[in-house]
């Protein structure tokens, strides 16, 4: 079994890797499009760039490894879960109106 060149988990002592937070900053402002594209799935994304899709992270990861470009090198990508925003209900305590009680 050939060994993965996804690398995703650091030690202590290892500097975060810099297209860590330039993709986190990618998914963010490219969130619309990425969702009106793969929908709520799992991608996997490096350099930005998607090199992955898949409705687990497990199923991410191989998609992503079965797309990584030739080469030996080790890629250091970010694994997103892509969701819709749903806005939050604010109940305010005046609009509600509760019917008198029968204390019948």
């Amino acid at each position: 079994m050939a060994t993965s060149r996804i690398h995703l988990s650091y030690s202590r002592d290892e500097k975060t890797p810099p297209n860590i937070f330039t993709d986190h900053d990618w998914v963010r402002h490219q969130q619309e499009e990425l969702l009106a594209e793969y929908g709520e799935r799992f991608i996997v994304v490096y350099q930005e760039q998607v090199l992955g899709v898949g409705d687990t992270y497990e199923a991410a990861l191989q998609s992503a490894e079965s797309n990584l470009p030739p080469g030996d090198a080790e890629i250091t990508p970010i694994v997103e879960l892509l969701r819709k925003r749903q806005p939050f209900l604010r109940v305010r305590p005046s609009d509600i109106h509760l019917p008198a009680r029968d204390n019948g």
